[in-house]
Formats: structure tokens, C-alpha cells, sequence
């Protein structure tokens, strides 16, 4: 189970069992307590292994608290103690801890308890406070579960994956006070028996799946501070009664369900409300005037609804209603077609007011100037609209202002001087509007400004020179505009610059070679202006850059070599310029089409790119006469000097280490370390020689078994053979291929440092005496190859040499691909490339053999003939073949009726049983090989449909072998991606025993499928879940990465929507978090928050956000490697565009970005913020909630010059100062304002760097 070293079975039903049946048992206390902790792992005791001793006294001990005279136990306080182990099953019988009659208080909170809840814990009747909270437990709550509770006061049940509906029993306990079931999902009605808890004062069911209607009887609690039913599905109108008779409620919140219809107005009667929450549902009609007498009031979020203005009038206008409010801190109003204008008594707001967002809601009329009267404002958020008029130099008043958005209007006039004076404004949006005018000088006095955009007005004369002193800027956009005049020198002083886009004005002039200076510069467009003059050689600099457009400019020259070291760049246009010479091919522009390049005055390179043939020299008379009198000459002198430079760049460029990609990304080891590791290179570490080395077996520090392929240098290819397969291996990750762990790059001296495979090749499974393989092993083995296979292709890598000794079986018989000594990668356009280097006979496609082309058909080619000689045991070359007859042909003239005499013969005689199901299963794996060895490449399979297929084998024949139990079948239509009864079958039913997780959309099943475990995700077509697959099959059809989870099949039916995706066995980060005993050390920690970071990293450069990142969504597989899911609310860039507007929001409040909770705009800097709040869950022992000022802890923690408090990591000098480094980190990507944030390639390089640092 991961790095855990204990068994986890059912622990948490035992331990409740243990806690709850107490009464024939004549243990006393102390003895009670003592048979607990012997059932407890010895990894999850920690200071109980000490402290729980007979030694001390019982109430002396660390979580028992006694009371009374005489001393009895009256609480069991064990809250955050990473509680885990295997407890026996004990019946029905009560157990050890009932004899503690006196039990008060049970809080085993924050461990990682899972299992159900027995109903024998519920049996203590003198339990008030019962805290099973942040857990795994799981199934439905006991029926009877608070018939025997009569003194209960507190239930909290939250953040656990219990279902079902909560027991009607549970509203008999008339003393609770407390009910807190949050973050489940549970279904069902809030019954109407809720109005018996009339001393109810806190209750939350926020984040289920409840239904229905909210229950008026609700208005019976006349006790209630807080209500939360957020993030539900509830639906109706929402009852009077909780104005008219909840007198002392504080905050009601009811964000993210369906409730429609209007407000009530008697909402106003609950005169103590300080949050009112009704954001993201369908109410619709008038906001009420009534709100405005809530004299309270604090918070009001309105947002995403259907609202309207009351009044079409100013002086009747509903904000004109709040002005009687002198308590509001926070209005939201964004999202609803209010149609109305803002009046000028807006000034008459709270004075204490400081976020005012009213984006996308209709707005016209002109701003009132007495918004300047608003002197606490942080955010005035007023985009989207239909504003006229100019903005108010009142404005300029406020004083405290950080961001201002009035983007997306009709604005007109200049722009004020008065904003000069916002000294602390972070972002100003002044972009969509019809402003006019200069750029104000003075807008270099905002020294704190990290955003800036302008674009999209009418703006004329030059960019002024002052604007490039603002040093700290992350982000201009001046572009659509008419703006005139040359780029200064200044632009390189921005070296803090993240985005700039000057495109669409008339700036002409050269582009500055001081833009060298912007190494974290990832967004440039100067397109569409008048710039002239050559690319500088210097652009190559801005290492950084992802997004280059310089086109429709009168730029000439060429095309610098130097853009080739933008390793980062994806988007790159220079069409329309006067440019000419060859285009670089190498590094990114590999990548790069014609619509890079159109209508140049004398561009070349690729036929590809649509431009002529680059000339390689002239045609003279004497060239030619030189050619013909001395063609050997220079043919000797040509070779020699070309292999004594390639030799002399190969060993430079590994000195080089900056540069090689493979160095940034591993670390490099010494030559001494090998020869130590290997024993001197000894003998008896040799595990194989090959056509460019030797493979040895080495131990490395720790006593980690590592394999070392050792390059001969003196071979021909040996040193091209190091540098094909370092290159490879550094851009691939994937299970089922060998990884690359380290490299040595000495002077004559080349050696790669790989995974090392205890149960060696493929070709000693098949062939060596002892050694045997079953069926099933070899279909598993099989359909790991093609995974692979079918993944390198996806990345336009062409293995080329596919071979039984170079599928390598782990630890646990996982197949894993190596030797990419010969391989290549195609260039994005070109189906096929030539080559001189040979390959195996044996296993060469015709057309590899012939003409030296090779192609992804060419591997298709070889797995062909892999699974040949895998289920026959014949090799291409044995004896018995020759030109008449080849390995292909004897199968192909076997098949369909002579399997028997092709089958490998121990395949039969180590297993008699299912014969028939063994002849069925091979004849189908021989006629998909015979489809994979056509001698004409156009018909064989694609390695991606050859996966598929053999999955479908393999489920066939565990079904005709009846190794798979079977499960009632129901008729259904199938898709042709996986048939609906396969996953039936999976599931045994779809059987709740199988029920990993129940949410809002959809329900997650565990299954076996094509003889692997594998997680099945059904879509509840109902509740937003046709969306969500829809959402999840795009993200997840074409993205491939490491650290995200991989989508493995699909059904899609009228009525039934799955996907199946990779089963990840020590499920979410959610389930380590925040333990006080520490599981994780920094290093571990570390090594997932670059997991994610890189795959966030990867989905930002395919153009997707997330928009979900949570602990729950980061999924840990069999090695604790994080893989990212939850795509369910994903949104897609267009191309060009930074940023979207979405009405879904995320599951976890917390995680969202500022920008996305209050308006809905999400972009790569959302997903960043998320990130930030994942960083600091992960590092630190604070729960981020949205009341609580954690930055504020952190800037704490930063400034203190000792060990940092409040981290949940056992510090030392040295990773007290990683940790800072962390801390800073986190609070740069948890800004407020998404320009300050940093992008996911730079989060990710920064934790890479401390990693190796640490």
C-alpha cells in the first residue's frame, strides 16, 4: 500500500465496534483503553507506544481526560493522531471500552479511520459529543443510530464518503445542538422532522446530494445560528418560515442548489443576519427591498441567479435600499440581468464596504461620482456592462482601491490622472471601452500595479517612457489601439514582465534587443504594427517565452537560429513580414506549420511549411568543374572533418550541462560512482551485452538496484546510440516504459543509470528452462506493450527495434518497453521517416527491411510478430523457417481450425483446464497479429486500436474461462467502445461493495476490467452529468501525461454514459493530509506537489484549466506518484485568448481564485491560486477556510527569524530554510490578484529546484 508498511483492512468498523459495544466485558478503564491501543498499527501510534502504559495513572494519559469523584474517563480525545491498524472482528458482542460507562466525549476526528459505522458505538448513552469528522468512513449511518442517545448534544460527521439518507432516529435527540455532516454524499430528503431539534444552533449539510424541497418545519428551531445547505440539489421555493421564526440566525447560506422563484421577502425578519449566501441558483424576479433593513449585515452574495432590479428608477433602486446598512463588507451582485443603473446614493454605502462587484448584470447609465465616497473599497469590480459616460476623477479617492475592472463597457472620455494617486492598485482593467486620449504619464506612480490593460479603446500618441519604471509589472496590454511611435530601450527594465501585448496599434521603429533582460517574459505580440528591421538574435534570450507573434509587421532579415533554445515555445507567427532565408527546424520548431510563415518575401526550409527548397550552394561553372576533377578529395576530407566535429560537439555539448535537457531533469552522476556501484564492472554484475554496449546490474546509495547501460564509445554508433536514448527517455513517462533514473557524461565516457528489472526480459520467460509463463501473464504482458507502444506514438516516437529482449518485466511482472538506442521522432507532419540504421531480423516490417522506412506501422509491424512468437514459442528466425515459409504464413495457414498445432506446448502442459477457452482466446490474438503483420502497412491496425482489442480478448476469455464471477444481465444498447455488460460484469452488478465514491454527478465503482483493476465512472444523466462527461471525455481523449489520471475505455449510450479510467490504489492526498503524527517527510511532499505542478504545467501549454484542483482530486497510484483527475468542470482556451467565463463553480469553496468565485473568469492563473492553497494544505498543518486570514499567518511565519511555526514538517536548519522558500512561494501564488501570480511552468521549475537543493 504505497510507502505505508502496515495492512489496511476494515479498521474503522472494528474501532467504532471497539469504542461502542460495551457492556459484558468487565474490563476496567485503564485495561479497556490498553486492548484499543493493541489493536492500533504500531506506525499510527506514536506517543501512545510511550505514554498508554500501565505505569501512569489512565488519566494521566495523552487524550483521556477524567472528571468526578472518584476519577473516571469521561472524554477520549484522539483527534488528529493519524490513527490506522486491523482490528479482529468481535460479533456482536460488546467489547472492551463499554466498561467507561462514564464516557462523555468520543473525538477521533482528522485520522484515516475507513470502514462503516457500526450501530453498536451508538449504544453509550451517556455520550453528548460525538466527532467522527475527516475521516474514510464510508457506507450509510446505522438506522438506529440515536435511539439510545438521549443526552446527545454534538454530531459532526463532516469530510468522510458515508451515503444514503440520514436515519429518522436521529431527529429523537432533542438536546442536539450541533449537526455537522458536510462534504458526504448523502441523498435523499431533509426530513420534516427536522423541526423536532428545537435546541438546534449549528447545523450544516452542505456538499451532498440532498434533494427536495427545504422543510418548513425548519422554522421550528428557533435556536439556529447557522444554516449551510450549500452545494446541494435542492429545489423549491425557500420556506418564510426561516425569516418569521429563526430570530437568533447569523448566516444562512444556500449557494449551489436549484431553489427557483423569488426571494422571500420575510428573509428581512431575521434581523441578526451577518452572511446571506444565495449565489449560483435559479431564484429569479426582484431582489427585495427588504435586505436593506439588515442592519447586521456583512456579507451579501447575490451572484449567478436571475435577478432584477425592482425599480428602473436610481432613488428606488435595491443598492439604494442597502445604504441603511452601516455593517456590509462584501456585496456580490455578478451574474444577474439587473437592467438598471447605479444610483448616485451608492456613496451612501457602508463606509466599512470593501468588495463591490456587480460584473456581467446589465448595467447602463453612467458611473456616479459619488462612488469616490466609498473609502474602504479594495475592489470595484463593474465589467461587462453597458456603462457610458467617463470614469469619475472621484475615483482617485479611494485611496485603498487595489483593483479596479470596468472592462467591457462604453466608457469614453480620457483616462483620469486622479488614478495616478491609487498607490496600492494591483490590477487596473480599463479594456472594451471607448476611451481617448494619451496613456497618462503619471501612471508610473503605481509602483504596486502588477496588471495592466488598456486594450481595445481608442487610445492615440506614444506609449509614455515612464510607464517602463514600473519594474514590478507582471502583465501590459496596450494592444487595439492607435498608438504611434518606437519601442524604448526601457521595455528590457521590466524584468519581472510575465505578458506583454502591444499588437494592433501603429508603433514602428526596431524591436529593442534590451528585451534579452525579460527572462520570465512568456507572452509577446507586437503583430499588426509597422515595426521594421531584423528579428534580434537576442529574442533567443527571453528563455521564458510560450506565445511569439510578430506577424503583419515589415520585419526583415531572418529568422533567428538563436529561437531554436525557446524549449517553452508553442505559438510562434511571423506571416506577413519581409523575412527570407532558411527556418530553423530544430527544438520547437519542429512543431511549427505553414501558418507560421505565410506571405514572406524569401523564406525556406521543409516542404511541409510550403515554402521553396533552401539551396545549399551555387551553380557556377567552376563549383561544377571542382565537383567532377575532385570528388574523392573532398568526399575523404568531408567525412573526416564531419566525424571529428560531431565527436568534438557531442562531447562539448555533455560538458554543457545547462543545456542539456537530460541534466535539468536528472541528476548526472560520476563515472567513480558507476565503477563503484558495479563492483569495478565486474563480471558478475553483467546482465547483457548489445549492438552499442553493456548492461550491468549496480547497487546506489540506499542499497537501491539500479541497471547501467554502459555505451562502447568506439562503435560507430555508440555515442549517437547514448544521445538518441537520453534524449527519448527524458520526454517520455509512462508504467510501461523502462525509466530513466540518472546519466553519466564524462569526457570518453557514457552510461545511462535505468530501472532495474528483477525478473529480466521477456526472452527469458520464453525460452529458459524453469521459467514459465500462463495465458493470462502473457495476454497482461501484451497489452502492456501496446499501452506503451500506443503512448510513444502519441508522442510521434517510433521505438523501431521491438523485440522480446527489450520488454523487461518488474517486481511484480508489469512489462516494461526499453532500448531506444535506434528510435525516432517524427516531426508532427511526416507519417513516416528513412533511416540506415537496421533493426533485429526477424522483426522488420517489409518496407523497414527493403527501403529503410519506418513508421508507426513498422512498430505495429513488430508487436505482430512479438505476439507471434509470445503464444507460439517460435521465433521469426528458428529453423524451421525459411523463404517459403515464415513465422506469419505458418499461422496464418493454422488458422481457424488447426490452433492446436501453433499453440505454445506449455501453455497446455502446465494448465489442462479451459482448453476450448485457451484455442478461442490465441485464435483471436493470431488473427489481430496476422491484421498487425500485413506486408502492406495502410492495412494494419493503429497500436491504439490493437490496445483496445486486446483488452476485449482478454475480457472475453476470463468470461468463457468463468474466472470472472458472473452477474444477472440486463439488455442494453451498446457503444462501440466497451459494452455496457463488460462493465456490469466489472462491477459484479455495479454492487455497493464496489462503490468507491457518490457525488453529484456521478457515482465511481472499483472494477476488474481486461484482467486489470481499474475505476469506473457513471455519469448521473440527470444532475449535470451528461455535461460532465462530455467535459471529461475532451479533456481526456487527448491529453497524455504522467501525473494526470488516463482514460482507458468509454461507453456512451442514450441513457447511459461510463468512462474507465486508471484505478489509483492508495487513493486522494485528501486521505494524508493534515495528520499530527507525520506520515509524509518534506521530501515526499515535495516530490507530489511537483507532480501536480507538472501536470498542470503540461494541461496549461495543451490550453485547459482545470478549475478543480482539491486534495480529493490528486489521486496517488501504486508508487504514490499524484496523477490529477476531475475534469468534470474543465474549461478550453480558444486560441489567443488568456482567459474564460464559466457558471460552474468548484466543489471546494477554499480553492477557488478570488476572480472565479465573484465573477466566474477562470484562466491559468485560477488554477494556479488553486495550487497555491494545495501547496499550503500539504506543508502546513492550516485548513484554509474563507474566514480565515491564513496569508496573513504565512507573511507571519516569513518575517519570524527562527524555526517557522504552524508547519506540519519536523524542521531542521536546512529545510527551515526549503520551507520559507515554500511559504514564499505559496503566498505569490495565492495573490489576490491573478497578474501577481506565476505561471505553473515556473512553480513547477522553482520546486525542482529545491528538491534537488534539498
Amino acid at each position: 500500500m504505497g510507502i505505508f508498511s502496515f495492512p489496511r483492512l476494515v479498521s474503522a468498523h472494528f474501532l467504532m465496534l471497539f469504542i461502542a459495544h460495551v457492556y459484558s466485558l468487565n474490563y476496567d478503564e485503564s485495561s479497556a483503553l490498553l486492548a484499543l491501543k493493541a489493536y492500533i498499527s504500531p506506525e499510527s501510534q506514536n506517543v501512545l507506544a510511550n505514554n498508554w502504559t500501565t505505569a501512569t495513572s489512565v488519566c494521566n494519559w495523552i487524550g483521556v481526560i477524567c472528571g468526578g469523584q472518584p476519577q473516571r474517563v469521561v472524554a477520549l480525545s484522539l483527534s488528529s493522531m493519524g490513527l490506522d491498524g486491523t482490528l479482529p472482528p468481535i460479533g456482536t458482542t460488546p467489547s472492551a471500552l463499554g466498561s467507561i460507562t462514564s464516557l462523555k466525549k468520543i473525538d477521533l476526528s482528522y485520522n484515516k479511520l475507513s470502514g462503516s459505522i457500526a450501530s453498536t458505538i451508538f449504544n453509550l448513552s451517556s455520550l453528548q459529543i460525538i466527532d467522527l469528522s475527516h475521516n474514510l468512513l464510508a457506507g450509510n449511518l446505522p438506522a438506529d443510530m440515536a435511539n439510545r442517545l438521549p443526552e446527545l448534544k454534538e454530531l459532526y460527521l463532516s469530510g468522510n464518503q458515508l451515503y444514503g439518507q440520514i436515519p429518522s432516529s436521529l431527529f429523537n435527540c432533542r438536546q442536539l445542538k450541533v449537526v455537522s455532516v458536510s462534504s458526504n454524499s448523502f441523498t435523499g430528503n431533509i426530513s420534516i422532522n427536522l423541526g423536532n431539534l428545537t435546541m438546534l444552533k449549528d447545523l450544516d449539510l452542505s456538499t451532498n446530494n440532498f434533494e427536495g424541497r427545504i422543510p418548513s418545519s425548519i422554522g421550528n428551531c428557533s435556536s439556529l445560528k447557522t444554516i449551510n445547505f450549500s452545494e446541494n440539489n435542492l429545489e423549491g421555493a425557500v420556506p418564510s418560515e426561516i425569516g418569521l421564526f429563526l430570530p437568533n440566525l447569523l448566516e444562512l447560506q444556500l449557494r449551489g442548489n436549484k431553489l427557483p422563484g423569488t426571494i422571500p421577502s420575510s428573509i428581512a425578519n431575521a434581523s441578526k443576519l451577518t452572511l446571506l449566501d444565495l449565489a449560483d441558483n435559479s431564484f429569479t424576479g426582484p431582489i427585495p427591498m427588504t435586505i436593506g433593513s439588515l442592519k447586521n449585515l456583512q456579507k451579501l452574495d447575490l451572484g449567478h441567479n436571475q435577478l432584477s432590479s425592482e425599480s428602473y428608477t436610481p432613488e428606488s433602486s435595491f443598492i439604494n435600499s442597502l445604504t441603511n446598512n452601516g455593517n456590509l463588507r462584501r456585496i456580490v451582485l455578478s451574474g444577474n440581468p439587473l437592467d438598471t443603473v447605479l444610483p448616485m446614493s451608492i456613496g451612501n454605502l457602508s463606509t466599512s464596504l470593501e468588495y463591490l462587484e456587480l460584473i456581467n448584470c446589465k448595467l447602463k447609465g453612467s458611473i456616479p461620482a459619488e462612488v469616490g465616497s466609498l473609502g474602504s473599497l479594495i475592489s470595484l469590480k463593474l465589467g461587462n456592462n453597458a456603462l457610458t459616460g467617463v470614469i469619475p476623477d472621484t475615483i482617485g479617492h479611494l485611496e485603498n482601491l487595489q483593483s479596479l475592472q470596468l472592462q467591457g463597457n462604453k466608457l469614453q472620455g480620457f483616462i483620469p490622472y486622479d488614478l495616478c494617486l491609487l498607490g496600492r492598485m494591483f490590477e487596473l482593467f480599463l479594456g472594451g471601452n471607448e476611451l481617448s486620449g494619451s496613456i497618462p504619464e503619471c501612471l508610473s506612480n503605481l509602483t504596486a500595479l502588477r496588471n495592466l490593460s488598456l486594450s481595445s479603446n481608442r487610445l492615440t500618441s506614444t506609449i509614455p517612457s515612464s510607464l517602463w519604471s514600473l519594474v514590478d509589472i507582471l502583465a501590459i496590454n496596450l494592444s487595439s489601439n492607435s498608438l504611434q511611435g518606437s519601442l524604448p530601450s526601457g521595455i528590457g527594465d521590466l524584468k519581472a514582465l510575465v505578458e506583454i501585448d502591444l499588437s494592433n496599434n501603429q508603433l514602428s521603429g526596431h524591436i529593442p534587443v534590451s528585451i534579452e533582460n525579460l527572462k520570465n517574459l512568456v507572452y509577446l505580440s507586437f503583430a499588426v504594427n509597422r515595426l521594421h528591421g531584423p528579428i534580434p538574435e537576442i529574442l533567443g534570450w527571453a528563455v521564458a517565452l510560450e506565445f511569439l507573434d510578430l506577424s503583419r509587421n515589415n520585419l526583415s532579415g531572418v529568422i533567428p537560429k538563436s529561437l531554436e533554445k525557446l524549449h517553452y515555445l508553442i505559438y510562434f507567427n511571423v506571416s506577413f513580414n519581409q523575412l527570407e532565408g532558411e527556418i530553423p527546424g530544430a527544438g520547437s520548431f519542429a512543431n511549427f506549420t505553414a501558418q507560421s510563415y505565410l506571405m514572406n518575401k524569401a523564406l525556406c526550409g521543409a516542404a511541409r511549411l510550403q515554402v521553396r527548397h533552401c539551396r545549399t550552394g551555387n551553380r557556377s561553372w567552376k563549383t561544377l568543374l571542382t565537383k567532377i576533377l575532385l570528388p574523392e578529395i573532398a568526399s575523404i576530407c568531408t567525412l573526416s572533418l564531419i566525424y571529428r566535429v560531431i565527436q568534438h560537439w557531442a562531447i562539448k555539448h555533455c560538458l554543457e550541462k545547462e543545456n542539456d535537457p537530460l541534466l535539468k531533469t536528472n541528476r548526472t552522476i560520476l563515472y567513480q560512482e558507476i565503477e563503484l556501484a558495479t563492483d569495478g564492472f565486474s563480471e558478475s554484475n553483467l546482465l547483457g551485452t548489445g549492438s552499442y554496449g553493456s548492461v550491468y546490474k549496480g547497487t546506489m546509495k540506499e542499497e537501491k538496484n539500479v541497471a547501467i547501460k554502459v555505451f562502447n564509445l568506439n562503435l560507430e554508433r555508440g555515442l549517437r546510440s547514448f544521445q538518441v536514448e537520453s534524449n527519448l527517455l527524458t520526454k517520455v513517462g509512462h508504467r510501461n516504459l523502462v525509466k530513466l533514473m540518472s546519466s553519466c557524461c564524462d569526457d570518453d565516457f557514457r552510461a545511462l543509470v535505468l530501472e532495474y528489472m528483477p525478473n529480466g526480459t521477456l526472452d527469458k520467460w520464453l525460452y529458459t528452462h524453469n521459467y514459465f509463463l500462463n495465458l493470462l501473464q502473457r495476454l497482461d504482458i501484451m497489452i502492456e506493450v501496446a499501452s506503451a507502444m500506443s503512448y510513444l506514438h502519441s508522442k510521434l516516437i517510433l521505438h523501431c527495434d521491438l523485440k522480446p529482449s527489450n520488454v523487461l518485466l518488474d517486481e511484480d511482472m508489469v512489462a516494461r518497453v526499453s532500448d531506444f538506442s535506434i528510435a525516432k521522432l517524427l516531426d508532427g507532419r511526416d507519417a513516416a521517416v528513412q533511416t540506415m540504421t537496421m533493426a533485429t531480423i526477424g522483426y522488420m516490417a517489409p518496407e523497414y527491411g527493403s527501403r529503410g522506412i519506418v513508421s508507426e506501422k513498422t512498430d505495429v509491424y513488430s508487436f505482430g510478430i512479438l505476439m507471434m512468437e509470445t503464444f507460439t514459442g517460435k521465433k521469426p528466425t528458428d529453423d524451421i523457417f525459411n523463404v517459403e515459409m515464415n513465422l506469419r504464413r505458418w499461422i496464418f495457414e493454422s488458422l481457424p481450425h488447426a490452433v492446436d498445432r501453433i499453440i505454445d506446448v506449455t501453455l497446455l502442459q502446465h494448465d489442462q483446464e479451459n482448453i476450448a477457452a485457451k484455442a478461442t482466446c490465441i485464435k483471436s490474438i493470431m488473427e489481430l497479429a496476422c491484421f498487425c503483420t500485413a506486408d502492406s502497412f495502410s492495412k494494419r491496425k493503429t497500436m491504439e486500436k490493437v490496445e483496445i482489442e486486446l483488452g476485449r480478448i482478454k475480457t472475453r476469455f476470463l468470461i468463457d474461462a468463468k474466472l470472472i464471477g458472473e452477474c444477472e444481465e440486463t439488455p442494453r444498447a451498446l457503444h462501440p467502445g466497451i459494452l455496457f455488460q463488460e462493465l456490469q460484469l466489472a462491477t459484479c452488478g455495479f454492487s455497493e461493495i464496489n462503490l468507491l465514491y457518490s457525488g453529484k454527478s456521478s457515482f465511481v465503482y472499483k472494477g476488474t476490467l481486461k484482467g486489470d483493476v481499474v475505476a469506473i465512472k457513471i455519469f448521473k444523466l440527470q444532475k449535470r452529468g451528461l455535461e460532465s462527461f462530455e467535459v471529461n471525455c475532451q479533456a481526456l481523449s487527448f491529453i497524455r501525461h504522467r501525473n494526470i489520471v488516463r482514460l482507458l475505455e468509454c461507453c456512451s449510450d442514450v441513457d447511459f454514459k461510463a468512462l474507465v479510467v486508471e484505478y489509483m490504489p492508495n487513493g486522494s492526498l485528501q486521505n494524508y493530509l493534515h495528520p499530527a503524527v507525520i506520515t509524509f517527510d518534506f521530501l515526499y511532499k515535495l516530490k507530489i506537489m511537483i507532480n501536480v505542478a507538472s501536470a498542470l504545467s503540461y494541461l496549461h501549454s495543451m490550453r485547459v484549466i482545470h478549475c478543480n484542483l482539491n486534495p480529493t482530486n490528486v489521486l496517488l497510484d501504486e508508487d504514490m506518484v499524484a496523477r490529477i483527475s476531475g475534469f468534470s468542470i474543465a474549461q478550453f482556451l480558444d486560441k489567443g485568448s488568456a482567459e474564460t467565463i464559466t457558471t460552474t463553480m468548484a466543489e471546494s469553496p477554499v480553492y477557488m481564485a478570488p476572480e472565479y468565485a465573484s465573477t466566474g473568469n477562470v484562466s491559468e492563473k485560477t488554477d494556479v491560486y488553486s495550487f497555491g492553497i494545495l501547496l499550503m494544505e500539504t506543508f502546513t498543518i492550516l485548513r484554509p477556510t474563507e474566514e480565515m486570514n491564513w496569508r496573513s499567518r504565512i507573511c507571519d511565519s516569513l518575517q519570524s527569524e527562527d524555526k517557522i511555526a504552524g508547519l506540519d514538517i519536523q524542521q531542521t536548519d536546512q529545510t527551515t530554510s526549503l520551507l520559507r522558500t515554500i511559504l514564499r512561494l505559496i503566498y505569490c501564488c495565492t495573490s489576490e490578484l491573478p497578474g501577481e501570480r506565476n505561471s505553473m511552468w515556473q512553480v513547477e521549475k522553482e520546486l525542482v529546484r529545491l528538491k534537488w537543493n534539498g
